[in-house]
């Protein structure tokens, strides 16, 4: 059990913070008190980092997750020992503009494919070598992967197998870290009303199909204080609770 809950006296650490969920967990841990290292690609002057600085306790740095130098320089702005890190950075293989077709798997470009992976997997694969050792005991860790990291999404072929690499290391990565008390575990939401969503799945999909991130949010604040680890939580609608989805061989003790 993590022998570390209260997120209103935490030090959280959260990647892609200037949009969607990243700033609502971002926004939601400031105004519990919580102090909160904000992290995204995007520069001081857009819209979301200007939001992310009138909340009060949020520190930002820009940082690309890809690069395991940017993580380097996280590491060295660390006012203290972090208690919470939510590594939730993610893209689909094409611009939300672009039309379904540029997702599939036969019109695979490298240049995409590569950015991908960098900032889905490294991203999370790096924050987690670079930070893990710098967090504190009890501390609990969060990854935003997705319900297509558990379940197939014909839409975007590449995203899910993403998706999967990062649940797959969750659960397998877990039970590691008991010795410290940490917990570590995977959120798989649905649809998700934010900027990665392509244009033309959300025109075509109902209204209401689509959670806000500040209701996820929600859920990221709730699961950082769960007693399970390595467990990959899915969260298929709004209105319904998330539940722990898990692997063969993974029993309920």
């Amino acid at each position: 059990m993590s022998v570390y809950n209260p997120i209103q006296d935490g030090y959280l650490v959260v990647t892609g913070a200037a949009s969607g969920i990243g700033l609502a967990v971002s926004e939601a841990a400031a105004k519990t008190g919580a102090c909160v290292l904000a992290l995204d690609i995007a520069d001081r002057e857009s819209a979301g980092v200007q939001r992310l600085l009138s909340a009060p306790n949020v520190d930002f740095l820009q940082c690309d997750v890809s690069d395991i130098e940017a993580w380097n320089e996280v590491v060295s702005a660390l006012v203290k020992k972090p208690t919470h890190l939510f590594l939730n950075a993610g893209i689909q293989i094409a611009p939300p503009d672009a039309p379904l077709s540029e997702y599939q798997f036969d019109a695979l470009r490298l240049d995409r494919y590569r950015k991908m992976m960098g900032v889905n997997v490294d991203g999370v694969v790096f924050g987690l070598h670079t930070l893990l050792p710098k967090l504190r005991d009890g501390g609990s860790v969060v990854v935003t992967s997705s319900l297509a990291g558990i379940t197939p999404y014909s839409v975007d072929p590449l995203y899910a197998m993403s998706k999967h690499a990062v649940a797959g290391l969750v659960r397998s990565l877990g039970p590691t870290l008991k010795s410290r008390n940490i917990t570590l575990n995977a959120l798989c939401p649905g649809g998700i009303d934010t900027g990665i969503i392509p244009f033309e799945q959300k025109s075509n999909s109902p209204t209401g199909e689509f959670m806000t991130p500040e209701h996820i949010a929600e859920e990221v604040l709730a699961l950082f204080d769960a007693e399970e680890t390595g467990k990959t939580w899915a969260k298929v609608a709004q209105n319904k609770p998330v539940f722990i989805v898990r692997a063969p061989g993974d029993k309920k003790s």
